[in-house]
């Protein structure tokens, strides 16, 4: 699959389709994977989105240098190997991950597994909700 985004002055935005959906437009055998930092402009942060098939992994355990991640589980169930540890894994299931832990993702055996990755560099978060957000005297277009 193939994203585009429409971009304006201040935004970007596109859209990946029904998670439900995520994938079953590639082959059987293959998983799917959509990286969103390019499509968007992303410069603070990267989100991918994945669908695993059943009994799918990840093909290497990995750790990072400086990006923390925040693993959200959207679809499906499994189990993530966080260095000698296992987490099991189920919609509605989020589990962030320090950069030098060792990771990998398997779906369970009878079960698809779509989640979002957002990562960002770990301790970068300087500001948040109240702290950093301004409110402003825009009129709503909705009725």
């Amino acid at each position: 699959m193939t994203l585009e985004a429409v971009k304006s002055k201040n935004f970007a935005h596109t859209d990946i389709g029904e998670f439900a959906k995520l994938g079953h437009d590639v082959d059987s055998d293959k998983n799917a994977k959509q990286f969103l930092r390019d499509v968007l402009g992303l410069t603070g942060m990267e989100i991918s989105v994945t669908h695993y098939r059943p009994d799918a992994k990840t093909p290497f355990f990995h750790s990072h240098k400086q990006n923390e991640e925040l693993y959200i589980v959207v679809k499906g169930s499994g189990q993530m190997q966080l260095d000698d540890e296992l987490v099991e894994l189920k919609e509605g299931t989020f589990v962030r991950v320090l950069p030098q832990a060792s990771r990998c993702i398997k779906a369970d055996a009878n079960s698809e597994l779509v989640f979002l990755c957002i990562q960002a560099k770990d301790g970068s978060l300087e500001q948040c909700n109240r702290a950093d957000g301004v409110r402003e005297n825009t009129s709503e277009l909705w009725k």
